[in-house]
């Protein structure tokens, strides 16, 4: 199917941003039936929209991006760097209905590295959500909660995933408190690829893993 999709933003930087209309992403969970992708030029966090849009409707489904993420969270309160309008910072809403844990991250894990290797990378995974190419970071992957206020008492969830796609540098030098090496797709392959067709890659190939943990 071809999702839906909502703009909320002045297309200042419009020949930068990513194009999503023309993709059809084919899968059975994601961004199926009336889920759309919500997008925002500019947001502080994408998980933060898409925890906030759950309080309000258990939207399921849909995917939080944006082209340039101000504050991105990582895994024990550290901050996800990424460039603007180069790479993929993006949260699928998984709702209540489950409680997923480790096993939903590793199997993301493993589409990822598949997915490298469709653009000739070998990457590794360092457990328990990241993935490294020539041991330098790539991807990072975090499975967030946040309790809801219901009778049910279930937290909603939210799957938040940062691939540093076309960044020319190393993003350890743009931010001193960074404790790891970063590296992006550009930099292994000495040229850029469209996000676009890598964002069609990732959601079809993590439209499974979710679908294994629970959603059938």
């Amino acid at each position: 199917m071809t999702a839906r999709f909502y703009f909320s933003d002045e297309k200042k930087n419009r020949s930068l941003q990513l194009d999503y209309k023309a993709i059809d992403f084919n899968t059975k969970w994601i961004l199926s039936g009336s889920s759309s992708i919500i997008y925002r030029e500019t947001l502080n966090s994408t998980l933060s929209i898409a925890l906030d849009k759950q309080r309000q409707i258990n939207d399921k489904g849909k995917v939080v991006i944006t082209d340039h993420q101000t504050s991105g969270k990582g895994t024990h309160g550290k901050q996800w760097i990424s460039t603007a309008y180069k790479d993929l910072t993006f949260s699928i809403i998984l709702g209540n209905e489950n409680s997923f844990g480790q096993k939903l991250i590793d199997e993301c894990c493993l589409a990822m590295v598949h997915v490298l290797s469709l653009y000739d990378l070998k990457a590794n995974i360092k457990y328990p959500n990241d993935i490294y190419i020539n041991n330098k970071k790539i991807v990072g992957i975090l499975l967030s909660n946040i309790q809801s206020q219901g009778s049910e008492n279930k937290p909603y969830q939210a799957l938040s995933i940062g691939m540093n796609v076309n960044s020319e540098i190393d993003i350890k030098s743009i931010d001193e408190k960074a404790k790891v090496n970063s590296t992006s797709i550009f930099l292994e392959l000495g040229k850029e690829i469209k996000r676009e067709e890598l964002l069609k890659l990732i959601i079809q190939n993590i439209d499974p893993a979710i679908q294994k943990q629970g959603y059938l």
